[in-house]
């Protein structure tokens, strides 16, 4: 008897019960926020009972918990008129700019009553960003009230979190001015800033992991710190890698390393969002945040602000975050703490964190942590791939001692790392050795050892270099396929060793030797590689090469300087050789005569016109003594003994000037007198 036909799978069965009208398994898990109703949330896989939730997990089509607002959509004419409005920011059509500024004054009239459905778009949203960044105050306050009619729908928003950012970022720069015309009593940028903060308090500790809105917070807290929202490191922290980029090519905003001036009630509202995070989470919850991808970086920067507070320097008496985080801060590796930030180090997002602890926490406090936990390991830290960032940081961080500790404890590490070619770790300790005074002369011998032995293969099996069969290598210099083919050749973390090892004065003969037992060939090839050409002009230009090594390798570049300075790569290497000639001028000389022979080829070349003028070439074509004084260094000697001459007073000023007038009414009176006498 034949079979029934049946489907198999848990796909078909929720079709089926869903058909039936039957209910699901009800859930593991209930949040209860004040402001909003209880959410159900499944929680699927293999979860058992050490599971932590953080909220709701969102589908990439969900608007997020608290969108329950629909504001419509924009109409084919809107998004036209945004589109056009786009493209004339882009090219930046304005005859002044108070016509632009008219123009921006003009969206925003056509923008009133639609700012979040604006913000919602997922085109125009980027346009509006780029009007943001045009924006005068005035217009960002009126802009940012808009905002605030429905803030916590806009920063779980997919495209509204983006313009929520890019608003605050813009804002913050204006927060001390005061537009004309206002009174007291009206809001200002900073009262607005502080009711996005009371807004977002409410219900931080679940937008901690809100897949959108956890971006809007940091740039919230960033400005709300008063620190610098250009650093490089802050700006790691607070945007996501996946976020596109949207650049105006007109206008290039300042960037400053230094702290903000922030109104005292900013510091304030920072310090309360971030207990207001953490009030509510106890220490499980809040490790289990350490591991988060999205809350991760959230905590990160609450503990790199509280960490950081100038007005918190007498003791932990504010540092909730880090004391909720680490009860025992004596960093006991028995203690719940140690174990925690020992394993931390080896967890992909954990790591982040702990780094943060190295570069952030007080001076006692990181010496307990890296005496207890961290130091006898660092040899074990420094190879595996993950806890090696925080070893690299631990390396900026220590001191002279505890340097050779880790010297002694990473250079039985060496084979494995140059192996994996994890070449970052060597190269920290190394320059971190050097400026501090560590010998780095136990270095020496592994190294060679490790990169052949033989002088001529180190440089070569460091950089990764292939054996050249045929002319690929060199055909078509100026073309893609000679310079793809170069790069593919040359390892870029082998460079970057090879630069470091070449600035320290005890290891930087490994690299000199190996340059000089290169082939002419070989030479041509390094020179003309984007990669290995770094090495040629660190070699040339330090100044820890002596003179002896510069008067042996400069002399390989004369049958190949002509050739050298029309490529995108050697012709920089030209330019280095008028520094590494100095004090030997008949090879300065030399290789001008040799660009001199070559002048036509060179000023054919675009790379080749800027040699000829960093040479100064045209000078020591027509005013020969004038180029031969530059070459020799003496207008510089000149330029140091009038900077070196000592000022003078304002009273020898006065004298001077005195004497001056006393010398000419004897001059006038001589001729006078002399007039006179010839009348006579």
């Amino acid at each position: 008897m034949p079979k029934e036909l049946k489907k198999r799978g848990r796909r078909f069965e929720k079709q089926q019960q869903k058909l039936e009208g039957l209910e699901g398994p009800p859930p593991k898990r209930r949040r209860i926020s004040e402001t909003h109703e209880a959410v159900n949330f499944d929680v699927t896989g293999d979860a058992g009972d050490d599971f932590i939730s953080f909220g709701h997990q969102q589908d990439d089509h969900e608007e997020g918990v608290q969108a329950t607002t629909f504001y419509g959509l924009l109409t084919e004419d809107e998004q036209e008129y945004y589109a056009n409005v786009n493209n004339k920011i882009s090219a930046n059509d304005f005859e002044s700019d108070e016509d632009r500024d008219l123009f921006i004054d003009a969206v925003y009239r056509e923008s009133a009553g639609k700012e979040i459905k604006l913000a919602s778009s997922q085109s125009c949203s980027r346009y509006l960003e780029r009007v943001i960044r045009l924006s005068t105050p005035s217009q960002l306050k009126s802009l940012f009230q808009a905002f605030l009619q429905d803030l916590d729908y806009l920063i779980q928003h997919r495209f509204g979190s983006h313009c929520c950012e890019t608003l605050f970022l813009q804002a913050a720069r204006h927060v001390n001015l005061r537009p004309e015309g206002t009174s007291e009593e009206e809001s200002t940028l900073e009262s607005l800033f502080l009711q996005a903060a009371e807004k977002m308090e409410a219900n931080i500790g679940f937008l901690l992991t809100e897949r959108f809105a956890s971006h809007t917070i940091r740039v919230l807290l960033l400005v709300l710190s008063g620190q610098p929202l250009d650093d490089e490191s802050a700006r790691d922290v607070v945007a996501s890698r996946k976020k596109e980029r949207i650049e105006l090519s007109q206008q290039s905003e300042p960037t400053s390393s230094e702290n903000r001036k922030v109104p005292g009630s900013f510091k304030k509202a920072r310090k309360d969002l971030g207990r207001s995070a953490v009030s509510t989470l106890d220490t499980t919850y809040l490790r289990a945040l350490a591991t988060h991808p999205t809350g991760n970086p959230v905590l990160q920067l609450l503990l790199r602000l509280e960490l950081s507070d100038d007005d918190d320097s007498n003791g932990s008496n504010d540092r909730v975050v880090l004391r909720k985080l680490i009860p025992e801060g004596d960093f006991d590796p028995e203690s719940d703490s140690g174990k925690f930030v020992s394993g931390l180090v080896y967890d992909s997002a954990g790591a982040h964190l702990v780094q943060t602890l190295v570069k952030f926490l007080p001076g006692k406090a990181f010496k307990k942590m890296y005496r207890n936990l961290l130091r006898e390991r660092i040899g074990k830290l420094a190879k595996n791939e993950i806890a090696s960032y925080v070893a690299v940081s631990i390396f900026e961080r220590v001191g002279k001692d505890d340097l050779s500790h880790a010297r002694d404890a990473v250079i039985p590490e060496l084979p494995g790392l140059v192996e994996r070619n994890r070449l970052a770790v060597i190269r920290s300790l190394i320059e971190r050795c050097s400026s501090r005074g560590v010998d780095l002369m136990p270095f020496e011998k592994p190294l060679k050892e490790l990169y052949g032995g033989d002088s001529s293969s180190v440089l070569n099996q460091m950089l990764k270099l292939q054996p050249s069969n045929t002319d690929a290598d060199m055909e078509g210099q100026d073309g893609e396929k000679g310079i793809g083919s170069a790069k593919s050749t040359v390892d870029l973390q082998g460079s970057l060793l090879a630069q470091t090892i070449l600035r320290t004065e005890q290891l930087s003969g490994i690299i000199q030797q190996s340059l000089l037992a290169q082939s002419n060939d070989t030479m041509r090839r390094l020179a003309k590689n984007t990669v290995s050409s770094r090495v040629i002009q660190v070699a040339l230009t330090t100044d820890v090469s002596p003179t002896s090594f510069r008067r042996q390798l400069v002399p390989k570049f004369y049958s190949m300087v002509a050739e050298l300075a029309v490529d995108s790569s050697g012709s920089h290497v030209v330019d280095a050789l008028w520094s590494a000639t100095d004090g030997s001028h008949f090879m300065k000389e030399r290789i001008a005569k040799l660009l001199q022979e070559n002048e036509q080829q060179l000023r054919d070349s675009m790379h080749g016109r800027t040699v000829w003028r960093n040479w100064n070439m045209d000078n020591y074509q027509r005013r020969s003594a004038e180029w031969h004084a530059a070459a020799k260094g003496i207008k510089h000697k000149e330029a140091e003994g009038q900077e070196n001459a000592p000022t003078k007073s304002a009273i020898q000023l006065a004298r001077e000037r005195h004497m001056q007038k006393q010398a000419k009414k004897a001059q006038h009176g001589q001729l006078a007198a002399h007039t006179v006498a010839t009348h006579a």
